[in-house]
């Protein structure tokens, strides 16, 4: 897509925060907290948690927006940075314990309808108008959908499909993971794992992070999805997830959440699978190679009917100079930009209106989610137009 010159009005999302309640749809969530240094939920967890690296790394991390700096109001202010595997080479043993569900689903769905264009479902809300900004001539005007890498899991997706269309945790995760199946890994009750350097028991561990995650405001169901895919994304590391972190004190709710589903892992082809998670999408998630060269099969793009319409953060603009553009362009890629900003970003679309690919000034091209980086930008699937 290349971008023009033409002055025109854009739309954009703007985050409200009140102090107490926060409002997303019709639903209404409480602001909690975050403790800046979370304490351990048992006297035997001898590790603190790691703060963020804030070495750069020779590759762009990935990012992974954090729940727990969304709030309940859903309105996030922050990232964290999760590593990427360069290859998906776990072999995890054939899961011993008891079988789940797969993708084609065993259960009664009524509220899940396949069809070509992705989950049929009903009483998606209407978005509500927001104001719009006029951006001057000189300006690029960058439009972004969603916060996070868009990969797997949308945490703020998964809270609405069970709150509005009613869906249990399987039918979420077999909707964010296609191809995959549940089943009980059976040792969860027993085994040690670690999660940015705090050590427990899985149901510890598990319920730190996922109340890092995603709270305690969310629904049950989607409680119980993302203590399963963080369950996952452990056993897929080893058992030591470095780059998840734990929440101190969750809630008797997150607790017994995460206990009704201890041990269930997400797997495909006898594997674990790699849970990646984000905190919204931009009405599609991503698929995993057109974000991290990757191409996994259960990480493709799916529909998020509800992350276009129930996310503060979509349509949320950007705006650089020329002057800044050029100055972060030239810094990061060491090229010399030309005299025509028009010329600067030429994108190539992905699956889900992801950026797949940017090309810069004809120059050179980079990866959509590299080019997000050095802008921080909320998501790799945006707009840009130069005025």
């Amino acid at each position: 897509m290349h971008i023009s010159k033409s002055k025109k009005i854009m739309a954009a999302s703007l985050s409200v925060l009140v102090m107490g309640t926060a409002v997303c749809g019709s639903i209404v969530y409480p602001i909690r907290a975050v403790e800046e240094e979370p304490k351990t939920i048992v006297s035997d967890l001898e590790n603190s948690v790691k703060t963020q690296s804030e070495t750069k790394k020779e590759t762009v991390p990935m990012w992974k927006a954090v729940l727990s700096e969304y709030g309940g109001s859903l309105s996030l202010v922050d990232y964290e940075t999760v590593e990427v595997e360069e290859e998906v080479t776990n072999e995890a043993e054939e899961p011993e314990g008891e079988y789940i569900a797969d993708s084609e689903g065993e259960y009664d769905d009524t509220s899940y309808i396949e069809s070509s264009g992705g989950a049929v479902i009903a009483d998606v809300p209407e978005r509500p108008e927001y104001d719009s900004i006029d951006i001057e001539s000189g300006n690029f005007g960058f439009t972004t959908y969603g916060y996070g890498h868009g990969v797997g899991l949308s945490q703020n997706g998964a809270n609405h499909y069970a709150t509005y269309a009613g869906w249990d945790y399987q039918q979420i995760l077999q909707h964010y993971y296609p191809g995959t199946y549940i089943s009980n890994s059976g040792t969860a009750a027993k085994e040690t794992i670690s999660a940015g350097g705090v050590s427990g028991s899985a149901l510890d561990i598990v319920s730190m992070v996922t109340y890092n995650e995603v709270g305690s405001s969310m629904s049950t169901e989607a409680i119980k999805a993302q203590a399963v895919a963080v369950y996952t994304y452990i056993k897929y590391k080893g058992g030591n997830a470095s780059d998840l972190y734990p929440a101190s004190n969750p809630p008797q709710n997150v607790v017994d959440a995460v206990k009704s589903v201890l041990g269930e892992a997400v797997y495909y082809d006898g594997n674990y699978a790699l849970a990646m998670f984000c905190a919204s999408s931009g009405g599609s998630t991503a698929s995993c190679y057109d974000i991290f060269y990757e191409d996994i099969p259960y990480l493709r793009s799916v529909s998020c009917e509800y992350d276009s319409q129930c996310d503060p953060h979509y349509g949320t603009v950007e705006v650089f100079s020329a002057e800044e553009l050029k100055s972060i362009l030239e810094s990061n890629l060491g090229i010399t930009l030309s005299d025509d900003p028009s010329n600067w970003v030429s994108i190539i679309e992905g699956d889900g209106g992801y950026a797949a690919n940017v090309v810069v000034d004809g120059q050179v091209t980079v990866k959509g989610n590299d080019f997000r980086y050095y802008l921080g930008l909320k998501s790799p699937k945006f707009e840009c137009t130069y005025y």
